[in-house]
């Protein structure tokens, strides 16, 4: 689903990844771990498109991404969801409205396209807020708005930068109830997380540990994770 090979990336002077490389089978499930400027929200970018591979090699959901052409970068993005740090939704429109705009440009019909909205609104557990508009939401609530935005596509691969960081415990615990549905389901997911609690309940997932844009040896990185 996804094959990274010596990938690094700079701003400027300043090299936000470094000579990166790791993979990722179909169905399989990793945690992206590293203190805050590490390069998890970088290689997250580069993962979906948002910024241009430059120096290394990355495949993701069948795409080259070293030879991805801008009218296809559409495709790749019907094929990977993304939950972003700070949500992207549409404050002035509803939940519900938010939500569908992610089936409405690939031409769902209505009768479908409401059965999926309001299914993943209600295991997100925001049902009674389906008709406010974003705006008057909490951080949380906006956060599950954009991560019921990103799975009603049933994507192949889900990338989610820091999902759970707005959201309190309980919420958290829930959230992941979810993602690990749609991976028992076959989706790909690659997660960025500083958060152990949530590493330990996916005993099966792999973790990949970034330390100043470079990977790290799976015993420093089980010591930085603990830390």
């Amino acid at each position: 689903m996804v094959r990274v090979e010596h990938l690094s990336y700079n701003f400027g002077s300043q090299w936000a990844l470094k000579d990166v490389s790791f993979s990722l089978a179909k169905g399989g499930f990793l945690f992206l771990t590293g203190h805050s400027g590490a390069g998890k929200t970088t290689l997250l970018r580069v993962l979906y498109g948002a910024l241009p591979l430059i120096r290394g090699r990355a495949v993701v959901a069948g795409f080259d991404l070293g030879r991805l052409k801008r009218r296809q970068v559409p495709d790749l993005r019907r094929r990977v969801g993304v939950v972003f740090q700070d949500f992207k939704i549409l404050p002035e429109r509803s939940v519900f409205e938010n939500v569908a705009l992610a089936l409405e440009v690939r031409g769902m019909g209505r009768p479908l396209l409401e059965r999926r909205v309001r299914a993943i609104i209600r295991a997100l557990g925001l049902e009674n807020k389906s008709y406010e508009p974003c705006e008057r939401l909490s951080g949380g609530e906006q956060q599950r708005v954009a991560i019921a935005r990103s799975m009603v596509v049933n994507p192949e691969l889900i990338l989610a930068d820091e999902p759970t960081g707005n959201l309190d415990a309980d919420l958290a615990w829930h959230l992941m109830d979810i993602f690990k549905q749609f991976h028992t389901y076959g989706t790909s997911v690659i997660m960025a997380t500083h958060n152990k609690t949530l590493i330990d309940l996916v005993p099966e997932a792999e973790v990949l540990h970034l330390s100043q844009g470079m990977t790290v040896d799976g015993q420093k990185a089980a010591e930085a994770v603990g830390s």
